[in-house]
């Protein structure tokens, strides 16, 4: 007994120590995409240390209070003169990787009883290349955070029922492990709303590896429900202005979920190509022509698990689980994100939990078979040079989107988002090329109108200036910015009328207009 602990000693320091290493070289990688527009530098109630705000309401779409007051104190702590240094939040989201990984390494134990069994599926979740973009993306601890509270109430209830021979409902729910899990559980759910699922992946994994005690544990998790509803209700309404698609039909949502769950299924298998931004709304995958075969391998695969889940419990659960875990984001309702993609890496990080229930059932099939542990070991080595090689690309800004665009040219957001890069570097000709070519996929994308405007205005191109300025106020006049900068154009080619004209409907929208720029063109005006 004392040589198996001391086994497992070693091999938790293993996983640390080479998740640890494995993602280190993050910790110097700068911030990207939503990192500083959104979560952190533009944060202003984070910038200025109000934990408070972030428990009062939801901020940018989400109630993920927990989450933001961690990054708060991230940043009362390691920040000097309110300059935010990436270091310290890449550096959070490695070691909570690192430490998710070993939770599921006890929790593997736990259900399979076996440490060889248990490192290899912790190996997997360790450094599966689908893995990177929730670990090297700052603006994912979200989602770490999230699984590292959900890994905690899953361990603290399996100990319990692993210790108890009978579990009587009533003595569950009172259990002191079981409220310490409803608090982990709450802890979840307000670091990132996904994880909402986690009372029904606890159920399938208690039915899988405790029938037994099935009912009484269920009886307990209706409780969890109650939690549940709140956050729905706040996500929903938070993220009423970001509602997309009403226009696509129940069976053409069925369709794309099908699609979609089909696409998670060949990465975790074929980790490759991956992307920051794969471009797959709605409206491309309906016009896939593999949507129908893609659905229908979905189906017929839920129905035959369904039908083998009494002599197959683990293959069916393991189904079950990446479903579930990816049913918010698999298009059969609408969340923000979906008008970018349908499909992003880092909704499959927890889910990757049913992938690994996999992984114990394959080394069992694997003895049988000689040379066996080299394929296994080929399998890890290809994991590790992707995930080596993905890691890198989120270096910066230009590594990320240059990367997606080297696979996926078909997402206006990432030619965007480039643009907007070679914008902060004045280097217009680039940044006008790649909105628009980001025009060309969607020309109704007001943000890049806006930006490409300013970029014609940058290099003398005044004309097309105002042609963007103008295309931008037919799809919507209420943008008070839009018609301050048009101001400024009239103003710069002396029609002075005009540019009055425009100031006076920027400021009844409200928007924060400068004085000595009103006084300017009064003065234009009088002469």
């Amino acid at each position: 007994m004392l040589n198996k602990a001391k086994n497992k000693n070693y091999l938790i320091v293993f996983l640390f120590a080479l998740s640890f290493l494995l993602y280190a070289r993050t910790v110097n990688y700068g911030f990207v995409w939503d990192d500083e527009r959104i979560h952190l530098s533009e944060n202003k109630q984070l910038m200025e240390g109000n934990i408070k705000s972030f428990w009062e309401k939801p901020y940018s779409g989400m109630y993920i209070p927990v989450t933001y007051s961690t990054w708060t104190i991230i940043k009362n702590v390691f920040t000097e003169k309110d300059r935010l240094s990436p270091k310290a939040f890449h550096l959070l989201n490695v070691l909570t990787h690192s430490i998710n990984c070993i939770l599921l390494f006890h929790l593997l134990l736990i259900l399979f009883k076996d440490q060889g069994q248990a490192l290899f599926g912790s190996l997997i979740f360790l450094l599966h290349p689908m893995q990177v973009e929730s670990v090297a993306w700052i603006s994912e601890f979200r989602g770490l955070y999230s699984a590292l509270f959900s890994f905690l109430a899953l361990l603290t209830l399996f100990r319990y029922l692993e210790k108890e021979k009978i579990v009587a409902a009533f003595s569950f729910i009172r259990s002191k492990s079981f409220l310490l899990a409803t608090t982990f559980f709450a802890l979840s759910i307000l670091s990132k709303p996904s994880a909402i699922v986690l009372p029904f992946i606890t159920g399938i994994l208690v039915w899988c590896f405790y029938n037994e005690k099935f009912i009484s544990v269920l009886k307990g998790l209706i409780s969890w429900l109650f939690l549940i509803v709140p956050i729905i209700i706040i996500t929903q309404h938070s993220q009423l202005n970001g509602v997309f698609h009403e226009n696509i039909s129940l069976i053409q949502r069925v369709l794309i979920a099908g699609d979609s769950l089909f696409f998670y299924f060949q990465k975790l298998l074929i980790p490759y190509p991956l992307a920051v931004c794969y471009g797959f709304t709605p409206e491309y995958i309906l016009n896939e022509k593999t949507l129908y075969f893609a659905t229908t391998v979905v189906v017929f695969l839920f129905v035959f698990l369904f039908m083998k889940r009494r002599s197959s419990p683990i293959l069916f659960s393991a189904f079950a689980i990446i479903f579930i875990c990816l049913l918010p984001v698999l298009g059969l309702v609408s969340f923000e994100y979906q008008k970018h993609s349908n499909v992003a890496d880092r909704y499959i990080y927890f889910a990757m939990v049913g992938f690994i229930l996999l992984i114990p059932v394959g080394v069992i099939f694997l003895k049988k078979i000689k040379y066996s542990n080299y394929f296994v070991g080929v399998i890890i080595l290809l994991y590790l040079i992707v995930n080596i090689k993905q890691t890198s690309t989120w270096k910066n800004e230009f590594s990320v989107w240059d990367n997606t665009l080297s696979h996926y040219q078909n997402s206006p957001n990432v030619y965007y988002n480039r643009g907007v890069e070679y914008s902060k570097m004045s280097k217009f000709q680039e940044a006008i090329s790649d909105y628009s070519n980001c025009l060309l996929l969607q020309n109704n994308y007001r943000d890049a109108l806006f930006n490409r405007a300013n970029a014609y205005e940058n290099v003398g191109d005044i004309n097309s200036a105002f042609i963007d300025y103008n295309t931008y106020l037919e799809i919507d006049s209420s943008d008070g910015s839009v018609y301050y900068k048009r101001a400024h154009l009239f103003y710069k080619i002396g029609d002075t009328k005009s540019a009055m004209i425009d100031f006076g409907k920027a400021e009844r929208l409200n928007f924060p207009v400068s004085e000595k720029f009103k006084e300017m063109i009064q003065r234009g005006a009088e002469n």
